[in-house]
């Protein structure tokens, strides 16, 4: 009976970053360019995000909007959908459900009577305080294959090319064709 020279290895722990040597599926030449990249690097952001907020029975963007919260108390509902990138609807759809789940709540602005202000309640700021340091580690995760100063760079050049995209960065940006307007004959 021959034996087997590989070595077995144990698994590492959850949430554990093992350096590789190279990646198993290198990205083909033909599929680097932005668009395609971009979509790729949301996949795994979602992926690694997921992990931490799928138990809580959260979304990405649910988070997003406790965030926000917990970090400017008060804004209003169309502030905050511009702050995150989200159309209206999707907003008032968002706080409805994270307001009926507890929370977060909707107060009467003082200055302004028709517009709502939202804070966090209790549960909320607790949850995003529970939560906000396997957040942060899930960047940690995401950028684990560059060096210190090559994440700082990435932010930055990231955070360059979506601000200076600004006009496309809007909510329904790609997914509807533009309507054009004709001049209709008199």
């Amino acid at each position: 009976m021959a034996r087997s020279t590989t070595a077995l290895k144990r698994p590492e722990p959850a949430g554990t970053v093992v350096p590789s040597r190279g990646p198993k599926n290198p990205v083909p030449p033909v599929h680097r360019h932005a668009a395609h990249l971009a979509r790729r690097f949301q996949q795994i952001c979602l992926g690694i995000i997921a992990e931490v907020l799928e138990p809580e029975s959260l979304t990405p963007l649910q988070y997003a909007v406790i965030g926000s919260i917990d970090d400017a108390p008060g804004l209003d509902q169309r502030r905050l959908a511009q702050r995150i990138g989200v159309d209206a609807v999707s907003m008032h759809h968002l706080v409805n459900g994270l307001e009926a789940a507890g929370l977060l709540e909707r107060l009467t602005a003082m200055t302004d009577r028709r517009a709502r202000v939202l804070h966090l309640t209790r549960r909320g700021g607790e949850l995003r305080r529970r939560l906000r340091p396997a957040m942060m580690a899930t960047q940690d995760r995401i950028l684990a294959p560059l060096t210190p100063s090559e994440r700082a760079d990435f932010i930055a050049l990231l955070t360059r090319v979506v601000e200076g995209n600004e006009t496309y960065a809007r909510p329904g940006n790609g997914r509807r064709r533009p309507v054009r307007r004709t001049k209709q004959p008199d």
